[in-house]
């Protein structure tokens, strides 16, 4: 059955469609991208949405149901009916369960549920006005029989939705679906020509090439499109202080200023394995403080059982949760090492502050060998970040148009995957199969390192993906926004960790005590009763040790030995008359027997504190000697790199064109200044698996957050890269005598220059 579009719309009708979203929705007014969206499908006109998070693209996918329809006027003829594709289960039922309480009857069509043939037949039926399934449902032969072969549903259908359009390519996101590639078998089972919204928040040329070719749509849709930049979102990247695997850069967010679960914005934190997700939630469990309880913290993967997800995403809403997932609430989003793909990180920040008029935050954790690859992986593209990237993009386009992607080119986003992260893009494990790298992979992975390495706006990368110039701009920048880290370092501060000992789950005076203290205490005081009794009550059976000091209150005591400093406990928190009485006598004295006790028995919190207060003050004398420390390493680097950037051949060369056309000294570091490209040197990057060129050694030596910390690190750096030379180049090549002799000079300038600026202690380190 074919579909019929509405080729004049009918003024009345588009009005109260208007009126009656409005309404539905509580909003003021539509945006115009919903209405034109809508339209479109009225009119038989298919749409692709490229609309930022916030930007209200779900109200155009209920704008023609309610031009033909409305819940008041519920009439046989008007009952038109959605079929919305989407991902995620729990989106599909929260969404259906907001359009029904809102009069509009909506079915998830689940697989998990007992009711789905029901539903199914229900809905092709024409019973329910939207249906939203699942892409593996959708072209399976149940949702075949029951849906798409039933007449009222071919008669009534108006448009199918596809949300989260990006999950069709397998390389763009760790969202993929495989079933995604095969909805345009659906499209052909659907009416003839129904028309098709398909909507995204992070959608790249290249993707978008190759997803209208899936369709065979080519020109016949519109591209409604706007920029999808954050501007409330302050990006910044960090490189870890310390082993990924002890998560002790997460301590910057248990500030001892935490003084109730509000204090902690609600946070969603990614990382690339369910191990890592399980043991950070044990981290924040374990260190929390005491102000926040247990579970506010929970790791959510795709492993646990749908119940559980249900419970923490009902939390999560009612913000009891402090980490989330997809919920308006999330503020801050924190990635533990890098994702697999650059759309993958764009679409995770996507996931901070959807109200674009609050601020929110992004931060990346990378350790620093990756961060070291990045830096030779744009060195070994030639990258130039101001470079024009239309003609690449272009030609990429063309490259890959046609072409059915190799299925080796990526992973599935197994969440599984250790060491997930974009260094395998230039560096292959022993025996590991090479992947193919499509135009698309390529180009995402460079911008990936872009946003990485750059020491200029990390917006840039994002906007030049995205080619955000060319779209139009939804929201405006929030007043107080910040940029990122580059741009405004100063807003950036970065905390630098000192991890002095575990820190305990429940630290204070009034901790329970061990199992040893407390025997100690209970023992002291029946001592001290029964020299009390034989004391002050002698020959008399009446007044007894039990009758002065019962053991209810030894054991309360004992309880919490260390808060018993004052006789004045004896009038409030414990109930002990005894102890009041003489002014106090006996209660001075068994102050006086458990503090004997504790002496035996030091309070191993109380000395971390201590620890802590002395590692504060130290702290504060080292960031004055650290200063002067760095000043000096940079001093030594410098030395080093003049004394390797001034030797000479001997030999003149000619630089520069036309009229800036002169001779200069030839310098035999020339060959170490810059990695090889890869498009003309692929087989050096697959003998040398650690590239690094005297540029990246002069970027780590100016870094203040992932540089070198000690002449050593400085030191191996300059050996690995000569070592490079000799392993590629073969002997007495011209390059190979370049880095014995340069080596050398490097290797007598390190030790003049250490002992010139005070640094010989290095020299004399183990590491050296």
């Amino acid at each position: 059955m074919a579909f019929r579009p509405v080729l004049q719309l009918d003024p009345q009708r588009v009005q109260n469609a208007n009126k009656l979203l409005c309404q539905l929705w509580n909003v003021p007014t539509l945006r115009a991208h919903q209405e034109l969206a809508g339209s479109n499908m009225v009119k038989g006109i298919n749409t692709v949405l490229d609309v930022p998070t916030g930007g209200g693209k779900t109200l155009a996918f209920w704008w023609p149901l309610l031009y033909h329809w409305s819940p008041e006027i519920d009439e046989e003829r008007s009952r038109k009916n959605l079929l919305v594709i989407s991902p995620l289960v729990a989106l599909m039922e929260e969404q259906a369960k907001d359009l029904t309480k809102r009069g509009i009857p909506a079915v998830a069509l689940v697989s998990q549920t007992a009711q789905l043939e029901e539903n199914l037949k229900d809905f092709g039926s024409n019973e329910f006005r939207v249906a939203f399934v699942s892409p593996e449902l959708a072209v399976g032969r149940a949702f075949h029989e029951h849906v798409l072969k039933s007449a009222p549903f071919q008669k009534n259908n108006i448009g199918l939705v596809i949300d989260e359009l990006h999950a069709i390519e397998e390389w763009g996101t760790d969202d993929f679906r495989p079933a995604y590639s095969d909805l345009p078998i659906l499209l052909k089972r659907m009416p003839t020509g129904v028309p098709i919204i398909m909507a995204s928040a992070t959608l790249p040329p290249l993707l978008l090439t190759s997803i209208v070719n899936k369709f065979g749509l080519t020109s016949n849709y519109q591209h409604v499109a706007f920029s999808n930049q954050k501007s409330n979102v302050a990006l910044s990247v960090r490189i870890m202080q310390h082993a990924q695997g002890s998560y002790a850069d997460l301590f910057t967010f248990l500030s001892r200023y935490l003084a109730s679960p509000a204090d902690f914005p609600q946070t969603i934190i990614y990382v690339n394995s369910r191990k890592e997700a399980e043991e950070i939630q044990d981290f924040f469990r374990r260190n929390r403080p005491d102000c926040i309880p247990d579970n506010a913290f929970e790791f959510y993967h795709r492993h646990i059982a749908e119940s559980r997800k249900l419970r923490i995403q009902e939390r999560i809403r009612d913000g009891s949760l402090r980490l989330g997932m997809d919920f308006s609430g999330i503020k801050r989003v924190i990635l533990w090492r890098e994702p697999r793909t650059f759309l993958s990180l764009v679409q995770k920040a996507g996931r901070c502050v959807r109200n674009m008029d609050e601020h929110g935050e992004m931060i990346l954790f990378i350790t620093k060998a990756a961060y070291a690859q990045h830096l030779a992986h744009l060195e070994a593209e030639g990258d130039d970040e101001d470079a024009d990237e239309d003609g690449d993009a272009e030609d990429a386009a063309e490259a890959a148009e046609g072409q059915q992607m190799d299925r080796e080119a990526a992973v599935e986003g197994d969440d599984d995957e250790e060491g997930a992260g974009s260094g395998a893009a230039t560096v292959r494990r022993r025996g590991q199969k090479r992947a193919t790298s499509s135009a698309y992979e390529a180009r995402d992975r460079l911008f990936l390192s872009r946003f990485i390495a750059t020491a200029h706006c990390r917006r840039k990368p994002w906007d030049m993906y995205f080619e955000n110039e060319k779209k139009a701009l939804l929201f405006q920048p929030p007043p107080g926004a910040r940029c990122c880290d580059n741009c405004e370092p100063e807003l950036f501060p970065v905390d630098i960790i000192r991890v002095v000992q575990p820190v305990r789950d429940k630290p204070g005076r009034g901790s329970k005590p061990t199992e040893e203290l407390t025997a100690a205490v209970i023992n002291g005081l029946r001592s001290w009763r029964q020299v009390a009794v034989e004391r002050d009550f002698p020959q008399q059976l009446i007044v007894t040790g039990k009758v002065i000091l019962p053991n209810k209150i030894i054991e309360k005591i004992a309880e919490r030995p260390r808060a018993v400093t004052t006789p004045h406990l004896f009038f409030s928190k414990i109930d002990w008359k005894w102890g009041t009485y003489d002014n106090c006598r006996y209660g001075n004295e068994v102050v006086a027997a458990v503090q004997a006790v504790l002496k035996d028995h030091p309070d191993e919190e109380e000395e971390r504190r201590e620890a802590v207060r002395r590692e504060k003050q130290l702290d504060q004398l080292l960031a004055v000697a650290n200063k002067q420390r760095r000043e000096k390493l940079r001093a030594v680097f410098q030395d080093c790199w003049d004394a390797v950037a001034d030797v000479k051949t001997g030999n003149s060369v000619s630089r520069g064109r036309g009229a800036d056309k002169h001779l200069e000294a030839e310098l035999r570091c020339q060959a170490f200044m810059a990695l090889p490209r890869k498009s003309a040197w692929p087989r050096y990057y697959e003998v040398i698996e650690e590239p690094i060129s005297m540029a990246t050694i002069k970027r780590l030596s100016n870094s203040s957050t992932g540089g070198y910390t000690n002449l050593a690190e400085y030191a191996a750096a300059w050996h690995k890269m000569f070592t490079n030379a000799r392993t590629f180049n073969i002997e007495d090549s011209p390059i190979y005598n370049n880095s014995l002799l340069l080596e050398a000079v490097f290797e007598k300038t390190l030790r003049v220059a250490a002992v010139k600026h005070g640094l010989e202690a290095d020299l004399l380190s183990d590491t050296m």
